[in-house]
């Protein structure tokens, strides 16, 4: 399941109340900041460049995954050590009850888990160790190169949105330009007003889009190591390797101060 991020929230919250200090302690008229067309225009222009350059299905995957930027895979270091945990328990199940016994220990968590049940689903079809190896990491390079398209796609929009912000203030520019009566006053506003789809273009940009992207990486990144876990379980299982092997050479994939230690009997 995943967790909210906190970091996250401070992350948006801190940079939307010092752009909003900016605004307000600079001047009193900060509602001119507010412009619903110049926001739809750059918006609306960036989802539909990106649906031009990616299929429908990528572009709405995208959009999902920037509302999922507020939560976390479960892949903290205590999550990586419980993974570990299981296979040195099922490494004794199975070694005692076989493959049946292996399954049934299998939590409701865990059956909802497709990489984990895939390699179960190996594991149970007898399939030897090197062909578990092969077969689960296509599965994980697979996954990997579906995933990629998310950030492809934020990435994309945060080169979409300035320019779509430029183009806004250029059609800004050409209509205040046309009904300009030589009041330098009203000048000075209409620029200030066709600025504002510029602004808007590099706040989605660098504020949205671009930290989008590299959290979809960054968590794309954390599924990846875990399933390389996964794998060496996997194929450690297939070799009924006993337990102490199985944790030995799992634990390198832990931080040292996360590892599991051998039990004081065994010493």
């Amino acid at each position: 399941m995943n967790r909210f991020s906190f970091s996250t929230l401070v992350g948006i919250s801190a940079a939307v109340s010092l752009f909003i200090y900016a605004i307000v302690s600079s001047t009193e008229n900060y509602l001119m900041f507010i412009s619903v067309s110049s926001f739809a225009l750059v918006a609306g222009s960036t989802f539909a460049a990106s649906l031009i350059s990616y299929t429908t299905r990528d572009v709405l995957i995208a959009m999902k995954a920037l509302a999922e930027t507020f939560f976390h895979s479960p892949t903290s270091p205590k999550y990586l050590r419980a993974h570990v945990e299981r296979f040195v328990e099922w490494s004794q199940i199975y070694r005692s009850g076989g493959i049946s016994a292996l399954e049934m220990s299998l939590t409701e968590k865990e059956k909802k888990d497709p990489f984990l049940t895939h390699g179960m689903e190996l594991l149970s079809s007898g399939h030897k160790n090197h062909d578990i190896r092969t077969i689960l990491t296509d599965d994980m390079d697979a996954f990997w190169q579906r995933m990629t398209v998310e950030s492809k796609v934020l990435n994309t929009m945060a080169v979409y949105a300035p320019g779509f912000g430029m183009v806004g203030t250029i059609i800004g520019l050409v209509i205040m330009l046309d009904n300009m009566n030589g009041d330098m006053a009203a000048l000075g506003k209409g620029l200030s007003l066709a600025l504002i789809t510029t602004l808007y273009g590099v706040v989605l940009a660098n504020l949205i889009f671009k930290p989008a992207a590299n959290q979809v990486t960054e968590k794309q990144e954390a599924l990846y190591f875990r399933d390389q876990i996964l794998v060496e379980g996997f194929v450690l299982l297939a070799e009924k390797r006993d337990a102490f092997f199985i944790q030995d050479r799992l634990n390198a994939y832990l931080n040292p101060s996360m590892r599991l230690q051998p039990a004081e009997d065994s010493l």
